[in-house]
């Protein structure tokens, strides 16, 4: 069976001009169809029928045939659950649900999200979504004085902000136990920004040791 690059939902589709003239069958005439997907881009694509053209969209962009050709307006009221399932993602993905929810976490970020995104798949929906978070960990960190002041109020939840990453009460008691501060939280992260949780609570957990140890 073959691999289908884009697994988007398709909303509308409407055939349009002959891509050119045929003196055949009118039945093997290849036609340009516009389609508009559950993101709300506007698609074109060609085909013989709605089928075969459902066909070439779903083998995914190819700038000649197959390309977007309207982006997706803005959406200023885009919630995390609609992108999800404008997505369609399974709600037995919790892995990635809980990435977007935790990664893409303001309105702009999931407009951004939606601007960027091509073929719509399994891999790219992933590979998209971490190079996003890694974009945002090295230049649209939280300020120091914004996850000091979340980190006051809930230490869990101000961490995950600041690592973009899936962090319990279980994972910030051992930060604790190390001696982790949002002081350190800052200062590892401004050494490394790309730096995951768990290598935090260790360099932190090696510096506890360090000052007990007299070194």
């Amino acid at each position: 069976m073959t691999q289908k690059a884009n697994k988007q939902a398709i909303i509308d589709i409407v055939r349009m001009n002959q891509v050119w003239e045929s003196e055949e069958d009118t039945e093997k005439e290849l036609h340009y169809y516009h389609i508009t997907d559950a993101l709300n881009r506007k698609w074109q694509t060609i085909g013989l029928n709605v089928s075969d053209a459902i066909s070439v969209f779903e083998h995914g962009n190819g700038d000649t045939w197959t390309r977007i050709i309207e982006p997706a307006p803005y959406n200023p009221n885009l919630s995390i659950n609609e992108l999800i399932n404008m997505l369609n993602i399974s709600p037995e993905a919790t892995g990635i649900r809980n990435d977007m929810q935790i990664i893409l976490n303001t309105v702009k970020r999931r407009n951004e999200y939606v601007s960027r995104i091509v073929n719509v798949n399994r891999e790219s929906r992933f590979l998209l979504l971490h190079q996003m978070k890694d974009e945002y960990l090295q230049h649209d960190q939280l300020t120091d004085e914004h996850f000091m002041q979340l980190y006051s109020v809930n230490p869990v939840e101000a961490l995950t902000m600041y690592f973009l990453q899936s962090i319990d009460i279980i994972a910030y008691w051992e930060w604790a136990n190390a001696n982790g501060t949002a002081e350190k939280a800052i200062q590892y992260k401004r050494d490394e920004p790309l730096l995951p949780f768990i290598q935090a609570i260790e360099r932190a957990e090696d510096e506890a040791r360090g000052i007990v140890s007299g070194f």
